[in-house]
């Protein structure tokens, strides 16, 4: 069933982040969410949906009408939540959007040291987002809490070891949750940025057939560095399934979580998506190749309603090929002149071919 629904207001933006999808994106229109198709994807999405996230790849807060977009999401009863920037975050658009009925607020931030998330210009918007944010902490308090805090955070080579300050960031801002994902290159020198390089190219398992064998270890104290030592270089290995606690702590291939746990996405201009990976088209860089990727759409709110388009033949024939996953290992080959494009795989399947996908790689990931 259809459970969690993401909404991209507008694929604007008020900043010009350097490794931000949009440069690199090609037929695409720069567009705002209307009213009325707003008002459409609601009226007919399923009543299994439980929680409404307004993102995508636009700033959610630059639509002039956000507010009222989270008011009537949350007159449906379902969770709202919202992913931003976090410099259009004044007081008035905080007080406005906890009375709309927000449950959770997500904000981006790119260093836990100084948020330096320094656009195309050169401007740093570091004190901007932290004053933001312990704003919104204060006005929350007044507000007698409710409303949870979210962090994203897009782990690199110049910011992992900041993953460090994560537990002081928590206890002095009050955050809820914090999804760490890592980068998805957008051009060649963002390469350098990868942090998941080796672990694209081996079988980790435990995948559909594995006959890898387990290793089962207990819980070390990892500021003990022969314990740290001794785990890094098991984790460089690559023939085997590692369990902690009885708990599997290798990622899980070939899992499409937008998939498997019943998501789909709005597009700014009515199309109804089925992940963030065929949102829109645009380029991507993995090992020196610069991959086309083109967006894929199952129906748009102008002209089917949004149950309608989850429900057509269509979508629920996308949706059963992953239930075993069904497409080429495209990361764990040497890349054929097919991945240059996600179009069709060597196994016979054509556009979306998703067996180069790094959200179902367990690599990217989404809040």
């Amino acid at each position: 069933m259809l459970r969690k629904l993401y909404i991209e207001p507008t694929t604007k933006c008020n900043l010009n982040c350097k490794m931000c999808f949009r440069h690199t994106w090609f037929d695409e229109p720069i567009c705002d969410l209307s009213m009325e198709d707003f008002r459409k994807a609601l009226d007919t999405m399923p009543s299994s949906v439980e929680t409404i996230f307004f993102g995508g790849m636009g700033e959610p807060l630059f639509h002039r009408d956000i507010l009222e977009m989270v008011r009537l999401a949350a007159e449906t009863g379902a969770e709202v939540e919202l992913l931003t920037n976090g410099t259009l975050l004044s007081e008035e658009m905080i007080r406005g959007l906890i009375d709309a009925g927000l449950c959770k607020l997500w904000v981006s931030i790119d260093d836990l040291q100084t948020d330096s998330s320094i656009d195309g210009s050169g401007h740093d918007h570091a004190g901007q987002v932290l004053s933001n944010i312990r704003r919104f902490n204060r006005i929350r308090q007044q507000h007698g809490g409710g409303i949870a805090l979210g962090i994203t955070f897009v782990a690199m080579r110049s910011n992992v070891h900041q993953l460090a300050l994560l537990p002081f960031f928590i206890a002095q801002h009050l955050v809820d949750e914090v999804n760490v994902s890592n980068i998805s290159p957008t051009d060649e020198a963002s390469q350098k940025e990868m942090l998941y390089t080796g672990l694209v190219n081996m079988y980790t398992g435990p995948g559909k057939g594995s006959v890898l064998p387990t290793v089962h270890l207990p819980f070390f104290d990892m500021n003990l560095p022969e314990a740290a030592d001794g785990i890094r270089a098991l984790m460089s290995k690559q023939n085997f399934h590692l369990m902690f606690n009885g708990q599997s702590v290798i990622r899980r291939a070939g899992y499409c979580k937008f998939v498997r746990e019943g998501m789909t996405f709005l597009r700014a201009d009515g199309k109804v998506c089925p992940c963030m990976a065929l949102l829109h088209n645009g380029y991507t860089w993995m090992n020196d190749v610069r991959r086309k990727l083109t967006h894929c759409a199952f129906g748009n709110v102008r002209e089917m309603g949004i149950g309608e388009i989850w429900n057509s033949d269509s979508y629920r024939t996308f949706r059963r090929k992953f239930d075993d996953f069904d497409f080429a290992s495209c990361l764990y080959c040497g890349h054929c002149e097919l991945f240059a494009e996600n179009k069709e795989d060597c196994i016979g399947n054509t556009h979306p071919a998703c067996g180069g996908c790094l959200w179902a790689e367990g690599v990217l990931s989404c809040p």
